[in-house]
């Protein structure tokens, strides 16, 4: 009986590792690609209501960094010091504030401007 078992068990492995490859699926991206912004200025802000790393700064800095006329957006979270690199003839540091405002539908972050 042992053996029986143990030639199934073997006849069992052999055939799984003959099986065919599960085929792989590549989903299409939705990335959205910008023009390319000439940064201009900057402007150091405080950034108050985040409360996790993934959730908060990474749903700021999505948005922020797709918004039109922004660079680049960076956020260090252990301070809530954010700097962001703009284009000032695209747009300014008041909807810059209001971008952040606006994150997952307004409410949660506030975003105060620092002096340089």
């Amino acid at each position: 009986m042992k053996n029986y078992i143990l030639t199934l068990s073997v006849f069992a492995l052999v055939a799984a590792c003959n099986a065919p490859e599960p085929e792989v699926l590549t989903l299409p991206t939705t990335e959205v690609v910008k023009d390319s912004v000439v940064a201009n200025a900057s402007q150091d802000l405080f950034i108050s209501g985040m409360t996790c790393v993934m959730g908060c700064k990474g749903a700021i800095e999505q948005k922020l960094n797709a918004t039109e006329g922004v660079s680049d957006f960076h956020i260090v979270f252990e301070d809530s010091t954010a700097t962001v690199r703009f284009d000032s003839t695209v747009i300014t540091v008041n909807e810059i504030v209001a971008e952040v405002a606006a994150v997952a539908g307004g409410g949660f972050y506030t975003a105060t401007l620092l002096d340089q």
